[in-house]
């Protein structure tokens, strides 16, 4: 507070001793001791005071700061979210119409099955009735080729109208 050194303490206790004189002198100096000691815990109480004010201060700043920080966030939270519903909702609209094609061109892919099989059997039934007159043809001719014992190499079917054992 004040700069008061050994010196100015003597100089002033010798002036006090002069004009107070020597019998009130020590109560005089108990009383400027209690009021210097009130005035300093007062100095000290105020030094404070002005301190936790400043470090309010500060404080209300910081908390004013983290509000704001706290609001951006919540704001960037909601942004996130609803960029993440709307990403979600392309993404199944998508899935959807790929699954719908999917299942479309398995539809397709099983009416051309369908047609095809329908398709094979019609033409099996005819290649087996076909092959059902052609047997009855081919049992005729192998008929005949079993009819030709005569011992010739000659496994072919005999021609019309040639004698059996003879070549032709």
């Amino acid at each position: 507070m004040f700069d008061v050194g050994f010196q100015e303490v003597v100089l002033i206790g010798i002036i006090a001793l002069l004009v107070i004189g020597p019998e009130r002198l020590p109560s005089v100096a108990r009383s400027v001791g209690l009021w210097v000691g009130k005035v300093q815990r007062f100095v000290a109480g105020v030094k404070t005071d002005i301190r936790n004010e400043l470090q309010n201060e500060e404080l209300r700043g910081l908390l004013n700061s983290q509000e704001d920080q706290i609001r951006e966030l919540k704001e960037t939270l909601t942004e996130t979210r609803n960029e993440f519903a709307r990403s979600a909702n392309i993404a199944s609209n998508s899935l959807s119409e790929g699954m719908s094609s999917a299942v479309e061109q398995v539809r397709g892919a099983a009416e051309a099955v369908k047609e095809t099989a329908a398709d094979s059997t019609s033409t099996s039934d005819t290649k087996t009735e076909t092959a059902a007159s052609d047997s009855t043809n081919t049992t005729g001719g192998a008929s005949t080729v079993a009819d030709d014992s005569s011992g010739s190499s000659d496994s072919s079917p005999a021609a019309p109208g040639a004698q059996p054992g003879k070549p032709s």
